[in-house]
């Protein structure tokens, strides 16, 4: 038995697995580097290293397996579950209630205000814009102000690879990330992108001057470029917490 502790284990792998922060306390540098660069090899690793921590198969560098599985893998395991639970139903609240007609409230349009003085106008709620800061709450009392400074589309996100988009371009985003409240991480993956038919981008990971991943502490700012694979047009771009879940959204015309 190693002295590397389950317990810390699995919180940095729930946490921050997408940072390969979990492989990084068990001693495993040349992976964790791998993990962080991959972004958590796009959640998929991430996914299988917790697995791996919750069946008591994941070891430190020395091959020793981790003190304290038997005293909390019941507790690990029913969070975690806990967790993806919360996700899937908060997901589908949020499906279903932007699906649900809002008919109780009439919209007059302008010219009609206009021929009408006494008409009142219900003015629609007002969302972000390109180049707007946004204060996004991501969990905990931490909260981030990330602004979308410009949004372009184009045939190519890397000038030295090249690759050609399935979907006909990539819409580049060039973002700017600092902390409002607390201590915020910027991190490519929770950023989100559909089409105009709701079809979700890729993300592309090798896009020239990526936003890089770390803690942003108050004060700091952390700006780069994320970018999806995506068909051209109106694409709604969405911002989530490390839990997946949605903090904030725009609609971007490139």
């Amino acid at each position: 038995m190693g002295n590397k502790s389950f317990l810390t284990a699995w919180l940095l792998a729930l946490l921050l697995g997408g940072l390969g922060v979990d492989r990084f306390y068990l001693g495993k540098i040349g992976t964790g580097i791998l993990k962080l660069v991959t972004l958590g090899g796009l959640g998929i690793w991430s996914l299988i290293d917790l697995i791996l921590l919750l069946t008591n198969k994941q070891t430190d560098k020395q091959g020793y397996k981790l003190a304290g599985y038997e005293k909390h893998k019941t507790v690990a395991l029913i969070v975690t579950l806990a967790l993806i639970l919360l996700s899937v139903v908060f997901n589908i609240a949020r499906v279903g209630a932007s699906t649900t007609p809002s008919g109780s409230t009439a919209v007059v349009p302008a010219a009609s205000a206009a021929s009408n003085p006494g008409a009142t106008t219900a003015a629609a709620p007002a969302g972000y814009t390109v180049g707007q800061p946004m204060s996004v709450d991501m969990g905990d009392g931490n909260v981030a102000k990330v602004t979308i400074v410009s949004a372009k589309y184009s045939a190519t996100a890397n000038a030295t690879l090249n690759a050609p988009a399935k979907n006909g371009g990539y819409l580049i985003l060039d973002v700017l990330w600092e902390t409002e409240k607390g201590k915020t991480s910027s991190n490519p993956l929770y950023f989100e992108a559909k089409d105009a038919d709701g079809r979700k981008g890729d993300v592309e990971m090798f896009v020239d001057g990526a936003l890089g991943s770390g803690v942003v502490l108050p004060g700091d700012k952390a700006r780069g470029n994320v970018a999806f694979d995506i068909a051209p047009g109106t694409s709604t771009v969405i911002i989530t917490t490390p839990l997946l879940q949605e903090a904030a959204r725009l609609q971007v015309t490139p």
